[in-house]
């Protein structure tokens, strides 16, 4: 019987549906051919940086199911998407810089967190020591046992009736109540760091703090705060190691945002403490590309067989190309696009065997136009009001062509009478979210094409040609010209 493409679980856009919905794909599923689950679960490295859509959500929620099967795994799993920064900022004090304020309030944060997950490891909880006994009794004292969710802890800690109640807390883990509530803050976080290192046991207890892909705004508070859970967390890591206690904090964040943080040791933590999501391939030999090899691991688990859908399901060609090449070209060679591409190609598909060129060409424009063109409208929030984002995908779209420079941009925005826009600013958005790329002719003639999904330390040059990627085209009802191949050029 041959095989349906339609029939194919290739997965969702959102990793917490998929994790709920369909397990399997995050667990027989999950390409993890770099390790990248040790790494998280019990490896040095605490943060995991990549660009949206890359898989960081994924590996948080692996981890979850992995710690269904796994009685001596614990994870926990946090999240800022609903983080008040400005309830922190009050939480943190008022005294002093942010670099001296905010790692006590995320220290105080992320601790309690970790005490959560040690309360469920019932046999190591009854044989825990005095110093973590203590702190648990003084957390009831607050009433933070048992502990809530990120955000509604440093809501509730922001609060005048919770900071009242800090020198209960301290007196009854026998400290001394200074004056000045930042110096109780701080008192209360070495009493809960004595707590968790004194914790002793036999399972492994990893607190995810993810959620920082919907930091998308130019607020300067986001940044510091981010910058300061990172610098912790680090710290933190440091001293359970020390402690032999085997607990760690993740952080899962966007490269791009991570790029923006203050701080003068970002580098060092990014060299010695990090792991980068990067999917990207050389296009020259698109199967051998790790998003070629996903796509079949996730048919293989649909149809209970091994499978290569380049060859077996889909046309060998498409508009006298490679397919596997051509429609890799309409991605940014990230698990998202590519997946939600082959889900939108199926939507066409109703019948067994292979695709046909017609039914790819019906999916790309469904993928362009209701996943693709969205996605990059989502980066531009926070950058831009709405108006404003549905003037540029207007403006784009009447330049019908699929290149043009910001000279030409900005009197097209004149010509259609459109109210100013920081017309530079969002094309350097939509460049750092693969969305826009910029040209270059070589001296052969062939144009160099350079993304930022291919080129991660690529900056964007005002003066130089953009290009909008193919995965727009149809959305913004572009058709891209037909030019020969020449040899010695840059494919995009």
């Amino acid at each position: 019987m041959a095989a349906s493409f339609a029939s194919i679980q290739f997965g969702y856009a959102d990793a917490h549906k998929e994790g709920s919905e369909e397990p399997d794909l995050l667990i027989d599923g999950f390409l993890d051919d770099a390790r990248v689950m040790d790494s998280a679960l019990r490896g040095s490295p605490f943060l995991f940086l990549g660009y949206k859509g890359c898989g960081k959500t994924a590996i948080v929620e692996r981890a979850k199911l992995l710690a269904e099967r796994d009685p001596q795994l614990f994870v926990t799993a946090a999240t800022l998407e609903e983080f008040s920064y400005t309830d922190f900022k009050t939480f943190a004090g008022v005294s002093g810089d942010f670099q001296s304020r905010y790692p006590a309030a995320w220290a105080w944060s992320l601790l309690l967190l970790l005490i959560q997950s040690f309360e469920a490891d019932e046999s190591a909880r009854l044989e825990a020591q005095r110093p973590y006994t203590k702190a648990v009794t003084g957390l009831r004292e607050l009433d933070l046992m048992p502990v809530p969710q990120l955000n509604q802890l440093v809501s509730r800690s922001s609060k005048r009736g919770f900071k009242a109640g800090i020198p209960k807390f301290l007196e009854v883990n026998e400290e001394r109540v200074y004056e000045g509530q930042d110096l109780q803050l701080s008192q209360m976080v070495a009493v809960l760091r004595a707590a968790v290192k004194s914790f002793r046991t036999d399972s492994t207890h990893v607190v995810f703090v993810d959620g920082l892909d919907d930091v998308l705004t130019t607020r300067e508070l986001q940044f510091q705060a981010i910058a300061a859970l990172i610098t912790e967390v680090s710290r933190l890591n440091g001293e359970l190691r020390v402690a032999g206690c085997p607990a760690k904090f993740v952080v899962l964040c966007r490269t791009d945002i991570f790029d923006r943080l203050p701080g003068a040791n970002k580098n060092k933590i990014r060299q010695d403490s990090s792991v980068e999501l990067d999917w990207y391939h050389d296009p020259r030999d698109p199967a051998g590309s790790r998003l070629h090899t996903l796509v079949n691991l996730r048919a293989s688990v649909s149809l209970g067989r091994e499978v290569d859908v380049f060859q077996e399901l889909l046309p060998r060609m498409v508009d006298g190309r490679p397919a596997v090449r051509y429609l890799l070209d309409h991605t940014r060679h990230t698990p998202r696009d590519v997946l939600q591409l082959m889900r939108a190609i199926q939507g066409f598909v109703e019948h067994d065997g292979p695709v046909t060129e017609r039914e790819i060409r019906s999916g790309l424009r469904t993928y362009s136009t209701r996943y693709f063109l969205p996605e990059l409208r989502d980066e531009l929030h926070g950058y831009a009001e709405p108006t404003q984002i549905d003037s540029v995908v207007a403006l784009l779209t009447s330049l019908e062509r699929d290149r043009f420079s910001l000279d030409e941009l900005h009197a097209q925005l004149e010509l259609l009478g459109f109210p100013p826009i920081d017309l530079p600013a969002l094309v350097r958005t939509l460049f750092e979210c693969g969305g826009l790329g910029m040209i270059e002719e070589q001296h052969s003639g062939a144009p160099h094409y350079t993304f930022k999904y291919r080129n991660r330390h690529a900056i964007p040059i005002p003066t130089r040609r953009w290009v909008i990627h193919m995965g727009a085209l149809k959305a913004l009802n572009i058709e891209r010209p037909r030019r020969p191949t020449r040899r010695g050029g840059r494919g995009r």
